[in-house]
């Protein structure tokens, strides 16, 4: 009977090491705020540039040609000077692979496999016809493909190329041209190339015109819609969602501005669904034209209006800030959370702002020269900035990416941890932005009491912590979370695809027990047979 109890209780202990505690996460981080840094600056002057979607790549144009950008280098890719004619615009496609930019002879040199193009380059994939106009900045754009590209500016013309990625050659015809006898003064296309939306003067007063289904027009098309006789001054720049819903534009003179919602189905001379009056020379939407971002000149400041979509009447911003600021130009991210304004901070101090939703500043830097131009990738990380006087080509990046954490392990492993042993954690924590500030590590043991210990740096990139010993059987869960400089966090449970845990054994392990088992169950059966012999 003694022998049937000890076998129990050591079947009991083998199998109680074989349980796990209940896991308990540690709470979650607060939500951090940007980090932005000035990553390079160039000694150029600008007439045009903008960023690509993806935030890798940078095109610009001034007096000596188109300069192509990689957005980690200052120097650029390649470059390209046409033999004749000024390049004053320009755009690009979401991944940066194709660029057009237009000239002041009314001429557009398209390149394609620009991310592959190094050094000077002496001929575009293919070029225009003649527009007989200059290609003015703000009156060229291209779908996030490349494949289609708007042009107005060039006088009372919208010209609208389709299969923009498929052509070669030089003197390229348009696929539709619509004449309107007004002077277009900006013109955007959707990220699909489906919607087109333009602006300018007919004369006595402003006028928007908008197009739906674009890429499938031929000829000469009238536009979907017109709105004028509500627009008492020029549009100077207008801004287009993604989907089309959203046409917002800006005025001169009292600089009202104007919100037309439902943009795509609408028709003949249609009233804004919303307006404000103030004193506005740059606007921007988000991507589905749900925040509306506008700023100007004489201490106009930066005024943000969320919820756009759904307003009608006359509108009040839902904040104001920089209010003591010229504001050059504004852009902002397409998820709305990041926004950027060149301006001057009186009485003469050029100024690189960086805002937040909730009209917080993140960034003030101070520019040596004038910068009149933004461009954002389509997630704010990275934001250019420039100007037309010389060492005005400024790249910026925003650093909303947490550390990396990989390679994590422990001395002794999870199989081989006693009663009598700390245990060890190390860890490979990286971050290529800002920097790694700190790492810790977390533990319990299912208790509901979470431990923290500070790790430090064992060597390169390599961070270790110890944690204390514990009885057998005690299960221990650990955490390793990582923050850089930006305050972006990250841990390993967001990062792994299992839990970070070991088990305290006994001293003698589940093997060696079961020899010893199975040698006192043979020791105890002989000496039973030996006390049982005559």
């Amino acid at each position: 009977m003694k022998r049937k109890i000890v076998l129990t209780l050591i079947l009991a202990t083998l199998l109680s090491t074989l349980l796990y505690a209940k896991l308990i996460s540690p709470n979650p981080a607060n939500a951090a705020q940007p980090f932005i840094q000035l990553r390079w600056s160039n000694p150029m002057q600008v007439y045009d540039m903008v960023v690509s979607d993806d935030g890798n790549y940078l095109a610009a144009v001034n007096n000596t040609g188109l300069h192509y950008f990689d957005a980690d280098n200052q120097n650029p890719k390649w470059w390209y000077q046409p033999e004749t004619g000024t390049l004053i615009s320009v755009a690009i496609s979401a991944d940066g692979d194709y660029v057009v930019a237009g000239d002041n002879n009314g001429y557009l040199h398209y390149f394609n496999q620009s991310t592959q193009r190094t050094d000077s380059q002496t001929t575009p994939t293919w070029t225009s016809q003649n527009m007989y106009g200059a290609i003015e900045k703000g009156t060229l754009d291209m779908s996030a493909n490349g494949n289609y590209t708007v042009v107005g500016g060039t006088g009372t013309n919208i010209w609208y190329y389709a299969d923009c990625i498929d052509r070669t050659g030089a003197d390229n015809t348009p696929t539709w041209t619509t004449y309107v006898s007004q002077e277009f003064y900006t013109v955007h296309i959707s990220a699909n190339g489906k919607y087109v939306a333009g602006g300018g003067y007919n004369g006595t007063g402003g006028f928007v015109v908008f197009f739906t289904d674009a890429d499938t027009l031929e000829g000469y098309p009238a536009p979907t819609w017109k709105s004028q006789s509500k627009l008492t001054n020029a549009i100077s720049e207008l801004a287009l969602s993604d989907d089309g819903f959203a046409v917002a534009a800006i005025d001169f003179g009292v600089a009202t501005l104007y919100y037309w919602a439902n943009a795509t189905n609408l028709t003949g001379d249609p009233d804004a669904t919303w307006t404000n009056t103030g004193s506005f020379s740059c606007i921007d939407t988000t991507a589905n034209g749900d925040t509306v971002v506008a700023g100007g000149f004489y201490l106009t400041s930066v005024h943000y209006w969320a919820n756009a979509r759904t307003r009608e009447g006359t509108q009040t911003e839902d904040w104001i800030n920089l209010t003591q600021t010229n504001v050059y130009d504004v852009a902002i991210s397409k998820d709305g959370n990041i926004m950027a304004a060149p301006a001057m901070d009186l009485p003469s101090t050029y100024s690189a702002y960086f805002l937040t939703a909730d009209s917080n500043i993140i960034g003030n830097f101070t520019l040596p020269e004038f910068a009149n131009m933004v461009s954002m990738s389509a997630d704010g990380t990275t934001t250019a900035m420039a100007g037309p006087g010389y060492d005005s080509l400024y790249l910026f990046k925003t650093d909303t990416t947490p550390p990396s954490i990989n390679d994590v392990y422990q001395q002794p492993d999870k199989n081989n941890v006693y009663p009598n042993n700390t245990v060890k954690v190390f860890a490979n924590v990286t971050d290529d932005q800002s920097g790694v500030k700190q790492v810790t590590l977390n533990y319990t043991t299912g208790n509901g009491t979470w431990f923290t210990q500070t790790m430090d740096m064992y060597e390169t990139d390599i961070w270790n912590a110890t944690i204390p010993t514990f009885p057998y059987c005690t299960t221990v869960t650990y955490v390793i979370i990582a923050e850089d400089y930006a305050n972006n966090i990250v841990t390993t449970q967001e990062m792994e695809q299992y839990t970070l845990q070991y088990h305290v054994i006994p001293e003698y392990t589940s093997a060696a027990l079961a020899l010893l088992l199975i040698t006192a169950t043979f020791l105890s059966a002989a000496i039973y047979k030996t006390k049982r012999k005559p």
